[in-house]
């Protein structure tokens, strides 16, 4: 029998994520919107957080 080896994947390299990971990015920078972290309240940042881990 044949064993082939799966190179391991270095995700923190890759130019691209997956679907999921995208769509969540593109939900957090809609909320920043362009704006410098400085700017950005507390508050808000843990909004953005948490929504992250809701269930749709």
């Amino acid at each position: 029998m044949r064993r082939t080896n799966k190179n391991s994947i270095n995700l923190n390299k890759l130019k691209t994520g997956c679907s999921p990971c995208m769509s969540e990015a593109k939900k957090m920078d809609k909320k920043i919107s362009n704006r410098k972290v400085s700017e950005i309240k507390i508050e808000e940042v843990k909004e953005i957080v948490s929504s992250m881990f809701k269930k749709n």
